[in-house]
């Protein structure tokens, strides 16, 4: 999330060049990635195809390079503009069947990251404000299964970010996270009142499918101890994992070096390693039982 510029300079900290996604072996492209920076961070890291292969599933692979764009928010995803560019990748893998979406953190930050949206904005503008990042989402999700290839659209959701390490770390960039000096967990209220609407809109359309991960690095790495794991479908008890008092451990983020000074991340990006967990939760509840392998018969004993 955040800005592309700034996206790139946290890829170059943490050792991985943007220009690193240059094309792999090429096998089944079945999913294309489409979203903000933590989408980009799954295209440029390969990381789809590290956690297929870790489930046992391997040969399916993504797309993603002009599509998965940091900095990118769901009120641009859900113009002409940018569906030209799923279109457009679309008809260039026509084995794609499946989206990855990943979108609206950056929209959310827009509205968060230099205002304290609970005593600057009545309740019910924080509710406007929220339906209408949900809209921009349901629209997205729409157009890509009003194309016949597209079989799945997949929401992958977000995490808790440490907005902490954020206001501190990115002022070394240059970059204003003040969140309006809004607490830990009014900045995860923010995140679960759009992810919530986010889980809502999937249940109601068909080929959508949520999957939640708040709370999931907590569970992982039991910090704080006992945060419980997010809940799946049907229902997504508990929803949110987790728990929203507190952000992602620093443990689910890479170390970095900015102006000299060393950081657990900042605070908004996770790792390589904790975005394959969350997309090994993708896959336990979606891509397995679309994609992974059939079992080979049993051979008929000779009589």
């Amino acid at each position: 999330m955040v800005r592309r510029v700034f996206l790139g300079a946290v890829l170059a900290v943490l050792g991985v060049s943007v220009a690193a996604c240059a094309p792999c072996a090429r096998g089944d492209e079945r999913i294309l990635i489409v979203g903000d920076s933590w989408a980009q961070g799954i295209w440029v890291g390969r990381v789809m195809e590290a956690a297929l292969a870790e489930a046992g599933i391997p040969g399916v692979t993504s797309v993603g390079e002009k599509t998965a764009l940091g900095g990118k928010r769901a009120d641009q995803f859900a113009t002409r503009e940018y569906q030209k560019k799923i279109l457009a990748e679309l008809r260039h893998y026509p084995t794609v069947d499946s989206i990855h979406l990943i979108i609206g953190g950056n929209d959310i930050l827009g509205r968060i990251k230099d205002r304290n949206v609970f005593t600057e904005w009545t309740e019910e503008q924080r509710e406007r404000e929220w339906d209408t990042i949900a809209a921009d989402v349901e629209k997205i999700v729409r157009f890509c299964l009003e194309q016949p290839q597209v079989k799945h659209v997949v929401i992958g959701g977000y995490d808790y970010l440490n907005p902490d390490t954020a206001r501190e770390a990115l002022a070394l960039l240059g970059q204003s996270f003040s969140f309006g000096g809004m607490t830990q967990r009014q900045v995860n209220d923010c995140l679960i009142a759009v992810e919530r609407r986010k889980m809502e809109l999937a249940k109601r359309i068909e080929g959508c499918e949520y999957v939640h991960n708040f709370g999931l690095a907590q569970h992982t790495h039991d910090t704080p101890p006992g945060a419980p794991a997010p809940g799946g479908p049907p229902d997504y008890t508990p929803f949110p994992g987790g728990n929203p008092d507190h952000p992602m451990p620093d443990a689910a983020f890479d170390r970095v070096e900015f102006a000299g000074r060393t950081f657990a991340g900042d605070g908004i990006h996770p790792s390589a390693a904790t975005h394959q967990r969350m997309l090994r939760n993708a896959i336990d509840q979606c891509y397995a039982k679309w994609y992974a392998p059939a079992p080979a018969a049993a051979e008929t004993p000779a009589p």
